[in-house]
């Protein structure tokens, strides 16, 4: 399912943007960042995972001005508390692939950065539980922006939703803010 979900995506995306693509260019980015998440309590659990540091990988493929395809992979590991007792480290990865949306306002006049809007599908991991490893579908939303320090070097800045479904028994939403160089070819 979620294997057809993201090719339809990718060939809905390829369709609507051949028309630009064939005006302008294409680009590759690679962006490694680091972030900080804020994950929150399990759902129907008396458990919490701590807010911790996350590292991370993002590529794309930009085929018009306005339009990207998107992968991204980051890990983070947090602290599991039960009752406000730490029960160890978790190893969470999160990875996404979608597409992102990117409007720059004025076009660019008087220093406005541009404002990256993503959203893709991917998949929440949790490691290193007592009763197992967890996975579940998750939906990632991000806002971000970009200081384009030179054609091919950005600083790139924001922040992403990981919203997925904890063993069917809730939804969990974790929340990271991040920052990272972006290198284009």
């Amino acid at each position: 399912m979620m294997k057809r979900a993201i090719f339809s995506l990718g060939v809905l995306s390829l369709a609507l943007a051949a028309p630009a693509a064939a005006q302008q260019a294409s680009r590759i980015s690679v962006e490694p960042y680091v972030g900080y998440g804020f994950f929150g309590n399990l759902p129907e659990t008396a458990s919490k995972l701590e807010a911790d540091v996350a590292y991370g990988a993002r590529a794309a493929y930009q085929f018009s001005p306005q339009w990207a395809l998107f992968g991204n992979y980051q890990r983070s590991t947090p602290e599991l508390k039960t009752r406000g007792v730490g029960l160890g480290d978790v190893t969470v990865d999160h990875w996404a692939a979608g597409i992102e949306f990117s409007y720059t306002p004025r076009g660019g006049a008087e220093g406005m950065l541009p404002i990256l809007m993503e959203a893709g599908l991917g998949q929440a991991r949790y490691k290193d539980f007592s009763s197992g490893d967890e996975s579940d579908l998750a939906v990632k939303l991000g806002l971000s922006s970009a200081l384009q320090l030179t054609p091919n070097f950005a600083i790139r800045y924001g922040a992403d939703d990981y919203i997925s479904s904890f063993r069917d028994n809730g939804v969990v939403n974790q929340v990271f803010v991040r920052i990272g160089a972006e290198l284009s070819f």
